[in-house]
């Protein structure tokens, strides 16, 4: 019997990835009402959420090179330490509260927290890196950690648009 050991392997370009399996994705669209200004929230069951940059977001669109700064006025998000099961002493955020600014050489924009909660990780790669936010924005290339309450991370869930509806609005729009 001739059994061939690469033919027990299996075919791997249909597993998902770690945050589609794990994660459920939820958009905003035209935040703050500038077009395609899309953020993403992806939401695990413990209410850890990542946010990310749509793949809408108009910031995909340009090809130049670009920085992320993660100082916003006298607030250092890289500064950001929580200790314990808790998660104590992280930043507090509200809805508004801008994360990190994405700029280059003539344009920038400012990345909010789309949520109230506790920050709990920025992505520090993404400085040394920035390219991660273009080419991996749902793994990554993800800019913070955030958690919040239940009651909070179930109506922010509940808010947003999911990822079919997002994916229904991006095709409609693309074909008119």
């Amino acid at each position: 019997m001739d059994f061939q050991i690469l033919d027990s392997i299996p075919d791997l370009s249909t597993t998902k990835s770690f945050t589609d399996r794990y994660f459920s994705k939820r958009y905003i669209k035209n935040y703050g009402g500038i077009q395609n200004n899309d953020l993403m929230l992806m939401f695990h069951s413990n209410r850890i959420m990542l946010l990310s940059l749509a793949p809408s977001h108009f910031f995909f669109k340009s090809s130049k090179k670009y920085r992320i700064n993660f100082s916003i006025g006298t607030v250092d998000r890289l500064q950001n330490s929580v200790k314990g099961k808790g998660k104590k002493g992280g930043q507090y955020l509200e809805k508004n509260s801008t994360i990190c600014e994405v700029f280059d050489d003539e344009t920038s924009f400012k990345v909010p927290s789309c949520v109230k909660g506790t920050l709990i990780e920025i992505n520090e790669s993404l400085v040394e890196h920035p390219e991660l936010l273009r080419e991996m924005p749902d793994s990554d290339g993800f800019i913070a950690i955030i958690l919040s309450s239940i009651k909070v991370s179930e109506s922010t869930k509940n808010e947003l648009l999911t990822h079919e509806d997002y994916m229904s609005l991006i095709r409609n729009k693309d074909s008119c």
